[in-house]
């Protein structure tokens, strides 16, 4: 299984994507914000509960940072819920994602540079695994076996699935995407 950072990273690549195409006008843009939020928001909270408490008592001196990230999450999230509240003709939208866009970018950008490493140089294998189960179960709602053969996670179908350009991808539960990439 995956390391926390690992999937952290991945979940990053995810929402990049989707806002690159909301930026672009690929696709509905409000569908496209909407599944940037499902996929962000248990994100942050699988964060705050304890990737970012983890880091802290890891590296006292990160205390700061971690603070910073914590208020980040906050500040995209608010801009999130305002633009979901409205519609994509909206006066404004398109500078909204940009700016949402803009945020994350930073985030994803100190988060890796300067938190995730702590986790990836004081953590050891087994601990950083445990926590990237803790952390997909939190944000996918999956249960996840601890160790040994395990069945496809939704995550792992997912890729799966974008690799094989299986449209509606984004909103298929995991049985569907098991259809859809031959694995039911």
């Amino acid at each position: 299984m995956p390391d926390i950072v690992e999937i952290i990273k991945e979940q990053h690549r995810q929402v990049e994507e989707l806002l690159t195409r909301a930026e672009k006008g690929d696709g509905d843009s409000a569908a496209l914000m909407q599944e940037v939020a499902r996929l962000l928001l248990p994100h942050s909270e699988a964060e705050e509960a304890f990737v970012y408490p983890t880091i802290r008592d890891l590296a006292t001196e990160a205390g700061d940072e971690v603070k910073d990230g914590a208020v980040e999450h906050h500040q995209v999230e608010e801009m999130l819920q305002n633009l979901l509240r409205g519609d994509s003709d909206d006066p404004g939208y398109d500078g909204t994602v940009a700016a949402i866009a803009g945020e994350l970018r930073h985030h994803v950008r100190e988060e890796e540079e300067e938190l995730l490493p702590i986790l990836t140089e004081r953590l050891d294998d087994t601990a950083r695994e445990e926590m990237g189960r803790r952390f997909i179960e939190a944000t996918t709602g999956e249960d996840l076996p601890s160790g040994g053969d395990h069945e496809a996670t939704r995550r792992e179908l997912y890729d799966k699935a974008r690799d094989q350009e299986i449209p509606g991808r984004s909103r298929m539960n995991k049985q569907e995407l098991a259809d859809a990439v031959g694995e039911s």
